[in-house]
């Protein structure tokens, strides 16, 4: 749980920086970390429980008779994310 600079809970994966300003991270089913600042905590908190909804209520792609070669397209375009073009050309290699 993190801590405002007073002492007092913020939540989970909120935390108050020495700048005043608030951060929120959180991390997703893919293990990709989220986060976010803002300057004032109920704009954290409400921007933490709306993320952790839309992950929650995604829609999962299950593929029945999927190649190796779909997964990986897949995977790379939805799951990975935004990664440096060196590595989306070592990971296709």
């Amino acid at each position: 749980m993190g801590k405002n600079l007073k002492g007092k809970e913020c939540g989970k994966g909120i935390y108050q920086r020495k700048d005043g300003r608030y951060s929120a991270r959180y991390i997703d089913k893919a293990a990709k970390r989220h986060k976010k600042y803002f300057q004032a905590l109920p704009e954290a908190r409400n921007w933490m429980e709306d993320a952790k909804y839309a992950e929650k209520h995604e829609e999962v792609f299950i593929a029945t008779e999927a190649t190796v070669d779909e997964w990986f397209e897949f995977w790379i375009e939805n799951i990975v994310g935004d990664l440096a073009p060196n590595t989306i050309c070592n990971y296709r290699e």
